[in-house]
């Protein structure tokens, strides 16, 4: 692929994408390591940090409600103003002035609730402006823009907070204002044979149409238990790391430049993998990586092997952000990309609002060995299912026959 045979709305979307991507880079490395690792050093309590990290999950569920463009306005308005809202959000709200662990944990759930609105949008402008065969390396060099800039930005803050937890209201808040020039950039992608219709917020019904597709379904069972074992292990990670590996700051800035690292590595990997092999193949592949996380947390505290868990982290969650764009859009008619990206995401939302609070429940009762293994056994199962209920034989990549 030359990028400058590309077609021309190809590049420009390909320009301002990564544009805005770089620009998330700064806003997420500054911000996104230190949610949960800030919040237990402040104060919060278990289960305030089962609300820190089932926040993006429980936001997701409305994202139902944005499926159609309800307010006339285009696909790129729900991607552009509720990220400038929910980052701005940081600043107009003024972290500065947040002290306590329930306000913390306040601000950051509305920021998450705001900010799932553009996901369904998001997924039909990918469907729409980039080629199907050239999709999962388009927007996984995207990401590799997103990855690069985000290595330098969490070591820059792990070492302004490790000066002082409290560092975090200034952090955050400079944080924020890359997030809205960030959405600011995706303004400028035109969306291609876009008829800006104001439509009912009842075409949720639309979702009949995914909800009887056997092969979406599959996928949906598939997923559902896998990611139900890492959401149940994922805010015993922050638990453990502060109570028992007595992580600092600056060590939590190098676990997200690996993070980043990794996810840069990821990008590279998944979005060809993904463009030449089958569901089931990836799925599997996907999986039995993931289960090196809390197969680590089982067996060691020591901080430089919980660094490489973070590292897997990154490689798997690469995977997990273009699985759930690139297979999810394979399966669907243009029209009904935001309708199975919603009903995805939803489930996903259900998802997050039980997994966590389990896991933080039985940490507190049983203990951190007690989570891991549980979700280890899950993701195990995930394997097992995917290769049993995906059939090898394709009509092309990612459609199973």
């Amino acid at each position: 692929m030359r990028f400058k045979d590309l077609p021309f709305h190809v590049r420009h979307t390909f320009y301002y994408d990564l544009r805005s991507a770089m620009l998330v880079g700064v806003f997420g490395g500054l911000l996104l390591p230190f949610v949960s690792i800030v919040g237990r050093k402040i104060g919060a309590s278990n289960l305030q940090i089962a609300l820190l990290t089932a926040a993006p999950y429980l936001a997701n569920a409305f994202t139902l409600l944005w499926t159609e463009d309800i307010f006339g306005k285009g696909r790129v308005w729900y991607v552009v103003w509720p990220c400038v809202a929910g980052r701005g959000l940081l600043v107009a709200m003024a972290m500065f002035w947040v002290y306590t662990p329930s306000w913390y944990t306040a601000v950051i759930l509305v920021y998450m609730f705001i900010t799932a609105i553009p996901f369904p949008s998001y997924a039909s402008i990918m469907k729409t402006n980039y080629p199907e065969t050239l999709r999962g390396r388009l927007m996984s060099y995207v990401r590799v823009g997103t990855a690069l800039v985000w290595i330098v930005s969490s070591a820059v803050a792990g070492s302004v907070l490790e000066r002082g937890t409290w560092n975090y209201r200034y952090i955050f808040p400079l944080a924020a204002v890359f997030g809205v020039l960030s959405a600011l950039q995706f303004r400028s992608i035109k969306v291609r044979r876009e008829e800006r219709k104001k439509e009912s917020i009842w075409g949720i019904r639309g979702l009949g149409v995914p909800l009887k597709d056997p092969v979406f379904l599959r996928f949906l069972a598939v997923y559902t238990l896998f990611e139900s074992g890492m959401l149940l292990a994922l805010p015993v990670f922050s638990l453990v790391l502060v109570d028992e590996a007595r992580i600092t700051n600056f060590a939590t800035g190098i676990y997200g430049s690996v993070f980043s690292g990794m996810w840069l590595a990821g990008f590279f990997f998944w979005g060809r993998f993904m463009d030449r092999t089958s569901v089931r193949t990836t799925l599997m592949l996907i999986f039995t990586t993931a289960c090196l996380m809390p197969l680590l947390y089982i067996i060691t505290r020591d901080i430089v092997l919980l660094g490489a868990a973070q590292g897997v982290a990154g490689f798997v969650f690469a995977a997990v952000e273009l699985a759930n764009y690139i297979v999810i859009i394979r399966m669907a008619e243009p029209k009904e990309v935001p309708h199975y990206m919603a009903a995805s995401i939803a489930l996903g939302g259900a998802r997050g609002a039980v997994a966590p609070f389990i896991g933080a429940a039985v940490y507190s009762r049983y203990g951190a060995g007690a989570v891991f293994s549980t979700a280890l056994f899950l993701i195990l199962l995930s394997v097992v299912l995917a290769f049993v209920v995906f059939k090898k034989k394709e009509v092309r990549p990612g459609i199973v026959t």
